[in-house]
């Protein structure tokens, strides 16, 4: 058995540390907490994003917008925006892939960014996934050590994780990524409508961190979701699901802003998951971010029903749901070479593998040290992840 963290149950340890901050910082147990100021993004949920956008852009008081985008969202969002922001405004094209999110793309922005003399009070707006709001967080939040920048997500994965918490990155060395900072956008606009223009697959890999938060939330949430039908994505009720997975995390991210304790829970899923992707990327295998992620929940929960005695009976209604749901895991590479990019996430603080499991949903453990055996007899249970 490994050094275990401390156990956390969500709700509990929120309501306990606004109590604790409320008493000046009284300490107690292990957690340690400092009172400090936190600027979180406004976070706007809407069927209407041209009127919320030109609205906002209206209240920055900038002269200068700059419009980032990726060859993908430029081709089949565009036409959700008036035609006068993009001929008001400097737009930027990067290409469209995980291999962009690379230094060469966020040097391409800062070039343009420089040409047309940016400063610091103007405005970024990323439009576009995942890859184009962490290529174009960064770039923005090193430009001048800093100017401003709005995220418009266009995929799900990214409305309902990477848009969201601040962290911005690409990918270095063949790590996912390895390089990146935090930095807090102004604000996040949120229209679902934008996910009609993707594929099941590409829903589907958003969909994997609406499962990782339920798991992180509530026992009810993840049963919701594993009987929910993705047929429509555009919806009232699916805006309101988003918004509540949204939620989950914004509160761990207010509680934890630089991943020192609770906001580590975040990366459940993740350490398989992106010890998957990075090979994948690395010998240009065809992977989404989310299947890499179900892939990773499950090897992770695995480990979670032997160390912690997590109820088998959602460990296996994940399962036989990422079995059915996402393709059937094929290994990219072998069990040694997983294990060695896993050495080497940045989670690690000790020898070993740490990981964030479950005693049950909503109540999670940070800092749980695996053995090699114990990882291994994980990732054999993706073998049995077929269609």
């Amino acid at each position: 058995m490994g050094i275990k963290g401390e156990k956390m149950c969500l709700t509990s340890y929120l309501c306990t540390r606004r109590c604790r901050i409320k008493n000046h910082g009284e300490r107690r147990g292990r957690i340690k907490f400092e009172i400090q100021i936190i600027f979180m993004s406004e976070v706007i949920f809407t069927n209407e994003v041209d009127v919320v956008l030109q609205k906002y852009l209206r209240t920055t008081g900038t002269e200068q917008v700059f419009i980032l985008m990726d060859r993908g969202s430029k081709e089949h969002c565009i036409d959700f925006f008036p035609e006068g922001l993009f001929n008001s405004g400097y737009t930027i094209t990067i290409a469209s892939g995980e291999q962009y999110k690379s230094l060469e793309s966020a040097s391409e922005i800062w070039s343009i960014l420089t040409a047309h003399n940016a400063k610091r009070n103007s405005v970024l707006v990323n439009i576009g996934g995942g890859i184009v709001t962490d290529v174009g967080g960064f770039a923005a939040s090193c430009f001048k050590r800093g100017m401003r920048y709005i995220n418009i997500p266009t995929t799900l994965l990214a409305q309902v994780d990477a848009s969201i918490g601040g962290k911005t990155g690409i990918n270095y060395g063949g790590y996912k990524n390895e390089i990146g900072t935090f930095s807090t956008p102004e604000c996040v606009i949120i229209d679902n409508r934008f996910l009609k223009t993707l594929s099941k697959r590409h829903i589907l890999s958003g969909f994997a961190e609406m499962l990782k938060h339920a798991l992180l939330s509530e026992a009810e949430s993840l049963m919701e979701l594993l009987d929910i039908k993705l047929d429509q994505v555009d919806s009232t009720a699916f805006l309101q699901m988003i918004k509540d997975s949204v939620t989950v995390k914004e509160a761990i991210v207010k509680a934890d802003p630089r991943e020192k304790g609770i906001r580590r829970a975040l990366n459940f899923g993740h350490t398989v998951g992106h010890a998957i992707e990075s090979v994948a990327i690395a010998n240009g295998v065809d992977i989404h971010h989310g299947d890499a992620v179900a892939y990773g929940m499950v090897a992770e929960l695995y480990l979670s029903v032997k160390k912690l005695d997590f109820d088998t009976r959602y460990y296996e209604a994940l399962k036989d749901f990422v079995g059915s749901a996402y393709p059937s895991y094929s290994p990219v590479a072998g069990t040694e070479e997983l294990y060695g990019i896993m050495l080497n996430d940045k989670k690690n603080e000790r020898k070993g593998v740490n990981f964030t499991l479950l005693h049950n949903p909503g109540e999670f453990e940070t800092d749980v040290y695996c053995t090699k055996n114990e990882i291994y007899e994980a990732l054999a249970q993706l073998g049995h992840l077929t269609l």
